[in-house]
């Protein structure tokens, strides 16, 4: 199936919602697929999707929302309505979500203050600036993997101020855009393509408008792709493997007074790391040393708790060596955990994948460290460039596969991905999949993962299937200050506002 024809086919499968809940139950890597394409190919499709949207809402609303990627569908139709201004179609999908009581995430709260209930006054709608730039700042902080969709949502409100109410209301909302530009209120607003708009015109409002949508349509159709060149310190064979040395960190590292513990190799970064903050939740490609130590600082405590909390239902012991594979390892942190918790008598080699070099580097230096005969291959490639040809290791019964922060994000084929992991995978194979609960569209990446696995192998056996939000009425897991053995009195029981979220998916399958 083309991924541009996949609203008629789910028009034509749409009949009942038996007949889309078991479309979507077979299908759901090839509809992840589809919302996370380039945005031309989307656009091919919006007709097909409004369509679907319109004539099909009573199926829709009739499918089972206790299922994961029903939900996940709904926000996706959503988020379609959202970024072609489906005026028609988004109350029939928001009455959906609010009869179901489904989360919506933070850019699509702003996305509603100016679709749906529309503003009553055109004042009103100016109004709502700062409210809708607090929400996409909260969701480039926390929840998207990267700025294009709030900023695309941005123009989108600014769109429809400029083409729906008078010059007066548009000159106001200009007026307020330049206000906090230059007050640097809202850091999203300081992108390109915000203050080329910005500075647009107003006396031909059409003009204004068009230009508005050129601007969105660049932003959505700009994908940040970083190529791994290898230069001859770092080509490799699949024996070898590339490692960092002879750094002032690395000498630090490997004294014999810091041991192999994942808290004192966490506070060199954390005496390094200074003022340097990580952007939005911290999936961006890192790329210097400063972002190393500052995400180590700033997410390494979240990752060992839900590492740790994971690794409980794996076996105390294991009948045979095993080997590692670590996909999208960053600086190594699963590795570590896993090392720190077995030993390293029981790995027979180790696999780390991660496409920024100088994270690959680190992650190679904190598993040397943990044993330094341990048998490693680096390879520094996206999931989407990986190839067979990559994964050399010695013969071993059973593989651990760590996907630790990597499974939610956008920016990969899971397809391929799955289709990789069936040509290597060995006669056992332990999977952990962990990551933060962002929303119900991202934790359906990690349950269509597990999904197929559970679908296509008799042997499937889940360990561990858990999630946390930060819903209040969500059972409390953790939060900086439980972390740090701190009680809390103002809020002993939910611990502190600044609670940590997990997702995590356990399972071993056997061939």
């Amino acid at each position: 199936m083309k991924m541009n024809n996949l609203f008629d086919k789910l028009f034509e499968v749409s009949d009942t919602a038996d007949s889309l809940d078991k479309f979507l139950n077979e299908n759901m890597q090839t509809v992840n697929e589809f919302y996370n394409s380039n945005y031309a190919c989307i656009l091919l499709s919006r007709n097909s999707i409004e369509k679907f949207i319109l004539l099909k809402n009573t199926t829709i609303s009739q499918l089972d929302f206790s299922k994961s990627y029903a939900k996940s569908f709904a926000l996706m139709l959503l988020d379609f309505c959202e970024r072609f201004n489906f005026i028609a179609a988004t109350p029939r999908i928001c009455t959906i979500l609010a009869r179901h009581n489904i989360p919506i995430n933070s850019r699509l709260q702003a996305a509603l203050q100016f679709l749906y209930p529309r503003p009553e006054t055109n004042s009103e709608l100016v109004d709502r600036f700062d409210t809708i730039c607090e929400e996409l700042q909260l969701a480039i902080d926390t929840e998207e993997d990267n700025d294009n969709k709030s900023i695309a949502t941005f123009l989108n409100y600014y769109g429809i101020v400029v083409n729906d109410t008078r010059l007066e209301f548009a000159e106001q909302v200009k007026q307020k855009l330049l206000n906090t530009i230059q007050n640097e209120t809202y850091g999203f607003l300081q992108n390109e393509n915000i203050l080329t708009i910005a500075n647009v015109e107003l006396r031909d409002l059409a003009v204004a408008y068009t230009q508005i949508q050129n601007a969105i349509d660049k932003v959505l159709g700009k994908e940040d792709v970083i190529v791994y060149v290898p230069d001859e310190e770092t080509t490799k064979t699949a024996q070898d493997f590339i490692v960092e040395t002879n750094t002032d960190y690395s000498r630090e590292l490997l004294q014999a007074s810091v041991p192999n513990d994942f808290n004192a190799i966490r506070s060199i970064s954390g005496r390094h790391a200074g003022s340097q903050k990580i952007a939005g939740r911290g999936v961006k490609i890192l790329e210097s040393e400063e972002e190393l130590f500052g995400y180590f600082k700033s997410f390494g405590n979240m990752h060992k708790a839900k590492l740790l909390s994971a690794f409980e239902v794996l076996p105390e012991t294991f009948d045979s060596k095993v080997n590692i594979i670590d996909w999208g390892c960053g600086q190594g942190f699963a590795s570590m955990i896993f090392l720190e918790k077995y030993g390293n008598e029981i790995i027979n080699h180790i696999t780390l994948i991660e496409p920024s070099e100088i994270a690959l580097k680190r992650a190679a230096l904190h598993c040397k460290k943990y044993s330094p005969e341990v048998s490693l291959n680096t390879i520094c490639k996206k999931l989407d460039d990986l190839e067979e040809v990559d994964f050399s290791f010695p013969q071993s019964d059973i593989t651990i596969h760590l996907f630790s922060n990597i499974l939610d994000i956008d920016g990969y084929s899971q397809n391929h991905l799955i289709g990789l992991i069936e040509q290597i995978r060995t006669r056992r194979n332990y999977f952990i999949c962990v990551s933060p609960y962002i929303d119900a569209i991202k934790t359906e990446r990690l349950e269509t993962f597990k999904r197929h696995f559970e679908n296509n192998c008799d042997s499937f056996e889940s360990l561990l299937d858990i999630a946390n939000t930060k819903n209040p009425n969500d059972t409390f897991w953790y939060c900086n200050n439980s972390y740090k053995d701190c009680i809390c009195l103002k809020h002993p029981e939910n611990g502190c506002n600044n609670k940590w979220t997990r997702v995590i998916k356990v399972f071993s399958v056997i061939q």
